[in-house]
């Protein structure tokens, strides 16, 4: 049988477990802290003409209208359509780079035309 002389020092292993466990938890979050730097995105750094993959254009000049394909990549891909009262290559360059707030520069990359007579 166990004696009384194996008993007596368990409470003082575990006091002094619990304290050390303690004071090296204290201590690694007191360093992580330090080491951590905050990183933080606001709306007004996040530019929509890198999401912008492509725009498609189809333009019925039977009709006078153009429409407008616009496929987006951000957490899912998407895809916004619009219509345009107009045909003339100029003037959608513009419009769309207004719809859309971006350089009519950067609208004539991403431009694909499909023209219908």
């Amino acid at each position: 049988m166990l004696r009384l002389e194996f008993w007596l020092p368990l409470p003082l292993l575990g006091l002094a477990f619990w304290v050390t466990t303690g004071l090296v938890t204290e201590h690694s979050f007191k360093n992580y802290h330090q080491s951590v730097e905050s990183f933080n995105i606001t709306p007004a750094q996040a530019q929509p003409s890198n999401t912008i993959l492509l725009i498609k254009v189809k333009v019925d000049r039977d009709r006078n209208f153009s429409q407008v394909k616009v496929k987006q990549a951000t957490q899912v891909y998407q895809n916004q359509e619009f219509e345009l009262a107009t045909t003339e290559l100029e003037q959608l360059e513009t419009a769309i780079s207004q719809k859309l707030s971006l350089s009519p520069e950067k609208v004539r990359q991403l431009l694909r035309y499909e023209i219908q007579d």
